[in-house]
């Protein structure tokens, strides 16, 4: 039996946590992404720990005396600090929705990972012992950089794993392999609620392989699904992919898309339901091939073009550093007072301002030529 540490023998959220338990079991597992990040060396904030042997009567004054909150009673969930606590459980589908399922208590390791999404998700170390446990070859997963579900049957029960794959293939830069993109194909996400298709989508847009995504979105025939839109585009997808190269931001996917397909933006988010956030970022100027000089420096007018979305190639970024544009924004000598003192106002008044700051753009280009 292997045995993989992870290092919290200092903590003493989690010592507290193996006190109260310790007296009852010892059969309590780190499980998830705690232990799949130990693999792939990347940091945790979040533990979940599955714990047997326990009744849930006793687990929950155990939770209560520990002052852990129960955010999902019905499934033996409760979270204490960066810990989330559960008992081990079968889930049984007894209609739709993520939360039709009838739960019963599982006394079985084997059975406990299997109900996991995906093989890298299914590893278990046990908090007392550090014995390690990989029933599925999810660390020849990690190692062969790939996606792969469990069992066919409980992963077609909840379709949002549809989309945590391809956010995890986005996070980590994995594939997903041939026999869960099969079973994939055969799922519909049109049962999801927008709010949980979102939330995966906002992970997705942190990643650095949007590419990668979008290529999955159409793959599997999920784009009308998820922004009901279909795209066909070698030149958006070469942008896509070039762009990422450059530019590291949440905002970048739906500034592209919107824009290069000439999307109705207010439309777009009114259906949805995507986060305003990304509307401000949607809404910078979008310009395909060469730019001027004197469309970045109108740019400038309102944001620093390091902060500019369209800067998405070395050509754009040299371009904007050699007008000395890149990390400050183009300061006009007028201002607004000045024109109410002339006597302008409302409307008038915002054109006369905006006339006088291009005057001064194109002084201020002639002067560095």
């Amino acid at each position: 039996m292997r045995k993989l540490k992870i290092d919290l023998k200092n903590d003493d959220d989690f010592l507290s946590i193996k006190n109260i338990l310790q007296p009852f079991t010892q059969r309590a597992y780190f499980v998830g992404g705690c232990v799949r990040n130990t693999f792939l060396n990347l940091p945790c904030n979040d533990y979940d720990i599955e714990i047997y042997d326990i009744q849930p009567k006793i687990f929950d004054e155990l939770m209560k005396k520990l002052g852990a909150d129960g955010v999902g009673k019905s499934f033996f969930v409760y979270k204490y600090k960066k810990f989330d606590l559960a008992l081990a459980r079968y889930e049984n589908k007894i209609s739709c929705g993520h939360k039709g399922f009838e739960v019963s208590i599982c006394n079985d390791e084997q059975d406990g990972a299997k109900r996991r999404d995906f093989t890298i998700n299914a590893l278990m170390v046990n908090i007392f012992d550090y014995s390690f446990y990989d029933f599925f070859g999810g660390v020849e997963d990690l190692k062969l950089k790939q996606i792969r579900h469990i069992n066919d049957q409980s992963f077609k029960e909840d379709s949002l794993r549809i989309l945590r794959a391809i956010a995890f293939a986005c996070r980590f830069d994995f594939v997903i392999t041939d026999e869960t993109l099969a079973l994939m194909k055969t799922m519909d996400i049109n049962d999801l609620s927008r709010e949980r298709i979102n939330n995966e989508l906002y992970k997705i847009f942190k990643t650095s392989k949007l590419d990668k995504a979008y290529k999955y979105f159409k793959q599997l025939k999920l784009e009308n699904s998820i922004f009901y839109h279909s795209t066909n585009n070698i030149e958006f997808d070469n942008l896509l992919k070039s762009s990422q190269k450059f530019i590291k931001h949440d905002g970048l996917f739906l500034y592209l898309y919107l824009n290069f397909f000439q999307i109705k933006k207010k439309e777009f988010f009114v259906k949805t339901k995507i986060k305003k956030y990304f509307l401000k970022y949607s809404d910078q100027r979008f310009i395909l091939g060469s730019v001027s000089d004197f469309d970045l420096a109108k740019i400038s007018l309102d944001l620093k073009l390091c902060e500019w979305l369209g800067l998405w190639n070395q050509d754009r970024i040299e371009q904007a550093k050699k007008i000395n544009l890149f990390e400050r924004k183009f300061q006009s000598q007028i201002t607004a007072k000045d024109l109410l003192d002339q006597g302008y106002n409302g409307k008038e008044l915002g054109i006369e301002l905006y006339k006088i700051k291009i005057e001064e753009i194109k002084k201020y280009l002639k002067e560095l030529r």
